[in-house]
């Protein structure tokens, strides 16, 4: 009798079920899935606007022609899909989400500080990402964007309730149906994209960066939409079998990131200067609207709302599981909800402006996560040498770890660095051919910093 009672509260490989577990550990006889849904995930994830608008924003604001645009994109996400590789490799060996992990140098409440970051970013993530979906929508069923908005925030949600595996089975599905209709657009976009086109020394932000801060800039971009990706690694790959090869890990999150990045950023890039109006304009579907053959349009604007969806859930469900990690008092089909909701009122109030807000959301995000990213990765491979005991993820007595001043320390450190809309740190401003370099300045103090404190957390 106990067994079947034990079996059937079990969730195993079930897609059709809410998911029971929230931020607990994942034992082994719930251990289940391939390496492979690694690749499905993220490359599903990524084959999506947000990807997309990422390349164009390089040339709209920062006046790149496609060569420089393509060299600071590359070299952004070879950085971005090295570090989240990494700290996927951390969810089967130790079976707790991303946040939870963070626990160990941060400290249980030390870390309700990222933890609380990361359900804001959750949030905001889906904000950005359903902007453009509900855009496509109404371009393509014709309704007003308060209809489009709540019916896409609504499939969105009822994804991310479900789960862990309703949401791999969701983007291993999509994933093939994104890259054929991406694929067709590329073709438009690369055959006839306007390579000789040079840099715009007029642009709203190249005007400032020049063509050596506009390529620097292009880097943190793309290393920025990667990070923002980076604290949600171990979510997903969590429920793995334990025995499951970190190099296979890496290589399935690193290539499919990378693949899907480099490709729609490419791709925006190149719409752009196809399209230099639209790619200025505050509705980014206008980019879209004017590839041929015309019955082309239609496919690609559903295309943007199955990415929408296939972006939005992990936004969804790794900020619920930060809610939790932060003990807001709810389950985690209920901060779904929540992260849901408040999502969608900010998608409402940011759908005017979208390029400048986009790319000064992505900057603020690489200004905490860079130095968060640093001190869990110093952690787990040189303090800890990747030996955890369970227990220490769940200790509230381990108040705070010095983790936190070390992250506290790199932020405050990096300040004259930030290049941004709302500040402009001292050195930004007197070298603004530097671009913004805040979040590499951030990254290697953090790491030098943990290096030398966090002995004494290792201790524990």
């Amino acid at each position: 009798m106990m067994a079947a009672t034990k079996k059937a509260s079990q969730y195993g490989d079930e897609v059709a079920r809410i998911e029971p577990i929230g931020i607990e550990h994942i034992e082994e006889t719930e251990r289940h899935g391939h390496v492979s849904s690694v690749f499905t995930l993220w490359f599903g994830a990524n084959v999506e606007l947000a990807t997309l608008t990422t390349g164009t924003a390089a040339v709209a604001l920062f006046g790149l022609n496609f060569e420089q645009a393509a060299i600071g994109l590359i070299l952004g996400n070879i950085l971005g899909v090295i570090l989240l590789g990494l700290v996927s490799t951390f969810g089967p060996r130790l079976g707790v989400p991303q946040m939870v992990h963070s626990r160990a140098p941060f400290g249980f409440y030390g870390n309700f500080i990222p933890g609380a970051l990361n359900a804001v970013a959750g949030v905001m993530w889906f904000a950005v990402n359903t902007v453009l979906g509900s855009f496509a929508f109404e371009a393509l069923f014709h309704t007003n964007f308060v209809v489009a908005l709540v019916i896409m925030a609504l499939v969105q949600v009822i994804v991310a309730v479900y789960g862990y595996n309703m949401i791999h089975a969701v983007e291993r599905f999509m994933a093939i149906i994104l890259t054929l209709v991406f694929i067709g657009v590329s073709i438009f976009a690369f055959a006839h994209a306007n390579y000789a086109l040079p840099f715009d020394a007029k642009s709203p932000l190249g005007q400032y960066t020049g063509i050596r801060g506009g390529i620097i800039e292009a880097v943190g971009l793309a290393l920025s939409y990667l990070l923002g990706w980076t604290v949600f690694g171990s979510d997903y790959t969590r429920y793995l079998p334990a025995d499951t090869k970190p190099s296979k890990v890496f290589f399935n999150a690193a290539s499919a990131n990378f693949i899907a990045g480099v490709w729609l950023e490419l791709v925006g890039v190149a719409l752009a200067t196809i399209f230099p109006q639209a790619a200025s304009s505050p509705n980014p579907i206008s980019l879209l609207t004017g590839i041929e053959p015309h019955w082309m349009v239609p496919v690609a604007l559903f295309a943007v709302i199955i990415g929408t969806v296939t972006a939005d859930v992990l936004n969804i469900y790794s900020g619920s599981l930060s809610a939790l990690v932060i003990n807001i008092p709810v389950k985690r089909w209920m901060a779904a909800i929540l992260v849901g909701i408040i999502g969608a009122i900010l998608a409402y109030i940011a759908r005017k402006s979208y390029y400048l807000d986009f790319e000064n959301f992505l900057f603020l995000l690489a200004y905490w996560l860079a130095p968060w990213t640093a001190v869990v990765l110093v952690d787990f491979f040189v303090i800890r040498k990747e030996r955890y005991h369970t227990g220490l993820f769940y200790d509230p007595r381990r108040f705070v770890r010095s983790g936190l001043w070390a992250w506290i320390i790199a932020i405050v450190v990096s300040i004259p660095f930030f290049n941004q809309a709302l500040y402009v740190g001292s050195f930004a401003y007197h070298h603004p051919h530097m671009g913004d370099i805040s979040y590499y300045v951030s990254f290697f103090v953090a790491a030098l910093v943990y290096f030398f404190l966090g002995q004494r957390t290792a201790r524990d």
